[in-house]
């Protein structure tokens, strides 16, 4: 099955050559099992130089710039086309960000032969924000909805999918909108994942995390406008910091307020612990990095909602990047 890893970028070079040398080091072989295409958002870093630096040893290894830029929706839908009209049979996604173990393509694709789309074990790099978040880049796996949702930096797909089902041109989150629209077309795909292993990020800062959380959700937002979709997992996210707050003015007042802290309280403790494994270097130190976690993803996700309910329902509408 020859595969296609696209590796979506920005303005990323350093962390897109880790990345690349990642691949071309895999026990699956470049240019007979896989070739890759790097598809960039138009960068004005040394991206293409890092790429065709590679391409002089590896001449499958291709660079092409967004022919519509503005987001990771246009990217992939590109992509598709571009894999539908060079006849691959499946592609490996991933991000710029990415480090992949030497055997990730190989065990991804040995079970995408009985799947239709397959997804890696997320290891976040990092240290308190990575133990905040890690939960999030492994919910799938950590609460069985892998047959539902597989994130779209670490995953494999048959390309036949893309003839019948299309990736939203959301600016963000289009992957979520890709498994949302699987859902409302009623398509059920074969999902699954497997012990292969790629090294993503956290951001480091808080600044960094406030800007990556307003991205998923402005994401968020579009991708479910476009697809006429209601936003039931934002409603849930929206909730708990509501929630977290009113239980702690009433818990001198109320049994049922010290019952739902404690829940949420519960709930951190179960991501820390579940999370353990999806870090490369887990400290318990940072028991409660979750709860933090938990905060600040609901916060964002009230904006979400905020987002959702300014933008416009129909498809094709046009948001101004300055807004951004």
């Amino acid at each position: 099955m020859k595969a296609l890893i696209v590796i979506l970028n920005k303005d990323n070079a350093e962390k897109l050559k880790e990345c690349i040398d990642s691949i071309i080091k895999q026990s699956s072989k470049i240019c007979e099992d896989f070739d890759v295409l790097v598809i960039d958002g138009g960068s004005r870093d040394s991206s293409k130089e890092v790429v065709e630096n590679f391409s002089k040893i590896y001449p499958c290894v291709k660079f092409k710039v967004q022919e519509r830029l503005g987001g990771t929706g246009f990217a992939r839908r590109e992509a598709c086309e571009y894999a539908i009209k060079n006849d691959y049979k499946a592609i490996i996604w991933g991000d710029s960000e990415n480090i992949y173990k030497s055997d990730y393509v190989e065990k991804v694709l040995d079970l995408l032969r009985n799947y239709d789309i397959v997804g890696g074990k997320p290891l976040v790099r990092g240290n308190f924000f990575a133990h905040a978040f890690a939960w999030y880049h492994a919910i799938h796996i950590i609460f069985g909805i892998q047959d539902r949702h597989i994130p779209g930096n670490n995953k494999a797909e048959k390309v036949a999918i893309y003839r019948f089902c299309e990736y939203p041109e959301s600016k963000r989150a289009e992957d979520y909108g890709f498994s949302l629209l699987l859902m409302k077309k009623g398509i059920k795909l074969k999902q699954g994942v497997v012990d292969a292993k790629v090294i993503v990020s956290i951001p480091e800062n808080i600044k960094g995390v406030f800007k990556w959380q307003k991205a998923r959700v402005i994401g968020c937002a579009e991708a479910l406008r476009f697809i006429d979709f209601k936003p039931y997992d934002l409603i849930l996210w929206s909730s708990l910091l509501p929630l977290l707050i009113l239980t702690a003015f009433l818990i001198p007042f109320s049994l049922l307020a010290l019952a739902i802290l404690l829940s949420i309280l519960i709930l951190s403790i179960f991501l820390f612990v579940k999370s353990f494994q999806f870090i490369e270097n887990p400290k318990k130190k940072f028991f409660f990095a979750p709860l933090v976690g938990l905060v600040i993803h609901s916060a964002f996700s009230i904006l979400g909602i905020y987002y959702y309910m300014k933008f416009k329902k129909r498809r094709g509408w046009d948001l101004n990047p300055g807004a951004f």
